[in-house]
């Protein structure tokens, strides 16, 4: 980074922090503080913006005064690329997030509520005190519902792809331990608190939140594995009764996995996240299930 803000002195400040806060949210607030330009984006690392995607959202922003512009995004794995989900058919549709439960579902599925692959109004960011939380994971969720919760005017590109996406197995991400899974649902539990303030259902936030702990319980080792089963037990009883949610998958194995941590179950629940690793650690097997889920 420091080569290329030698190259680029008007154009890239490299910023150190004095402790390594163990979380995304602390370095990208510091960050938006030395921010003079009118816009705002995140890159996070090892992935990329696509050639002429930076210039096509400045032209979406500006044109439509947006206070943020959405586009698609490559997921690519080991250089399998697929792209993010849209159903929308439109070349630019511009949407108030919380006009109705339609424009709130899509802007939910069509980027997993990330916070990068978008350009953001520096005014409108400031305006609303806008912040990512600097304590926990799943700070990306938390922003973004944020941002729909107190936008006007969101612009979307269904056809327009602008962000890479990579993904590596041996990726900093994928370390799970017990410490990542309760950073993840304190997460959760701040975004709760968000989802509680709107009129609207935010099943599709839920599924996501559900989701990705199941995950997180999934890669754990097997002595870990009953606390967080507990953890997700309790949650989603939490969020039946405060917003009669149901968690319903996609995918056949996680809802399995789900109903029978949901019953408490949990020694069942182990023996099944251990029968999914191997099968998805199982090259030929995880090549014929994505083949499966593609049809």
């Amino acid at each position: 980074m420091l080569n290329y803000q030698l190259q680029y002195p008007q154009n890239i400040k490299t910023i150190f922090l004095e402790n390594n806060s163990g979380f995304p949210g602390k370095p990208r607030n510091e960050g938006m503080k030395y921010v003079t330009s009118d816009y705002i984006l995140f890159l996070d690392a090892d992935d990329y913006y696509l050639k002429d995607a930076l210039e096509l959202l400045y032209h979406t922003i500006t044109k439509y005064n947006s206070d943020i512009v959405i586009g698609c995004y490559y997921i690519n794995e080991k250089g399998h690329k697929k792209l993010s989900i849209t159903d929308m058919d439109n070349n630019i549709i511009n949407m108030d997030p919380l006009k109705n439960q339609n424009n709130f579902d899509k802007l939910c599925v069509i980027n997993s509520c990330t916070a990068w692959s978008k350009i953001y109004k520096k005014e409108f960011i400031f305006n609303n005190n806008l912040k990512f939380i600097e304590d926990a994971n799943a700070e990306d969720v938390h922003f973004y519902i944020n941002i729909l919760k107190h936008s006007a005017k969101v612009t979307v590109l269904p056809q327009n792809v602008v962000y890479n996406y990579e993904i590596y197995d041996d990726s900093t991400i994928h370390d799970y331990d017990l410490d990542l899974f309760n950073h993840i649902l304190l997460g959760a539990h701040y975004t709760i608190e968000i989802l509680k303030q709107l009129e609207l259902k935010t099943d599709r936030v839920l599924f996501e939140i559900i989701g990705v702990l199941l995950l997180v319980f999934f890669n754990l080792k097997n002595n870990l594995k009953k606390d967080a089963a507990l953890k997700i037990y309790k949650i989603e009883k939490y969020l039946e009764k405060k917003f009669n949610f149901h968690m319903k998958s996609t995918r056949i194995e996680v809802n399995l996995l789900n109903k029978t941590i949901m019953e408490k179950k949990f020694k069942k629940a182990i023996f099944i996240s251990n029968i999914y690793k191997i099968a998805y650690s199982n090259k030929i097997i995880k090549k014929i299930y994505q083949n499966i889920r593609k049809e």
